[in-house]
């Protein structure tokens, strides 16, 4: 019996599973871009071999792009980002890279996602951070298991600090936005404004719009 609710590409993967069940090493690598978001760690370390080992080209394909995205369904982004993550894993936390052969094997523990040791490995790579916050990052991460979002609202200022241009194109843009946001509820039929307010909320937003988009286009050409 067919599995339940399996999305199109698990069943792409489980076909192709079948397709090649004579090839171990492909197999292994399918079956782990299948439990991708449990086990990305495994995945990782197993497409970090493939192209090392460019393995590939024995499967029939040109690049490890391509193998990636056709076979393994998985944006080329996505793969950069893992195999980066992996390695700054391996190189910064070893105990938690797979491996049934060592002492830390069976000792439970937190597994960090992908996207936290991304984003642990962007901040050491920007440099911006002192070194205890690193020290602290890494710990909240590699020991404690601590997830993306939560990283991103406790350090992301003192990781990725807004310089003063970007800190005000950012809220010119949201003026833009919210300004054209604003014109498009006053037209409403169902608010019931009274009549003529449309058009003057769209004149006087439309003068803020053109000042604020000029502000934006020499700021741009800094």
């Amino acid at each position: 019996m067919p599995a339940l609710n399996r999305t199109k590409t698990e069943a792409q993967l489980e076909d192709a599973i079948h397709a090649h069940s004579g090839d171990d090493e492909r197999v292994l690598v399918l079956e782990r871009a299948k439990r991708f978001k449990r086990t990305w760690i495994e995945l990782a370390e197993a497409l970090v071999k493939v192209r090392e080992g460019e393995t590939f080209l024995r499967w029939g394909f040109g690049s490890f792009d391509e193998y990636v995205t056709r076979e393994l369904k998985l944006k080329r982004s996505t793969v950069d980002k893992l195999c980066a993550s992996y390695g700054f894993l391996r190189a910064n936390a070893p105990k938690l890279v797979r491996d049934d052969s060592s002492e830390y094997a069976d000792i439970a523990r937190p597994v960090p996602s992908w996207q936290a040791v991304d984003f642990v490995a962007r901040a050491e790579e920007r440099g911006a951070a002192p070194a205890e916050v690193m020290d602290e990052m890494k710990r909240a991460v590699f020991d404690e298991g601590a997830p993306a979002p939560a990283l991103s609202r406790k350090y992301r200022e003192v990781a990725f600090p807004v310089g003063d241009d970007e800190r005000r194109e950012r809220l010119l843009a949201q003026i833009v936005a919210t300004g054209k946001r604003l014109v498009d509820l006053v037209a409403e039929p169902e608010a019931h404004l009274p009549e003529g307010v449309g058009e003057r909320v769209e004149a006087v937003v439309g003068e803020v719009c053109e000042i604020v988009e000029k502000a934006l286009r020499r700021l741009a050409s800094k």
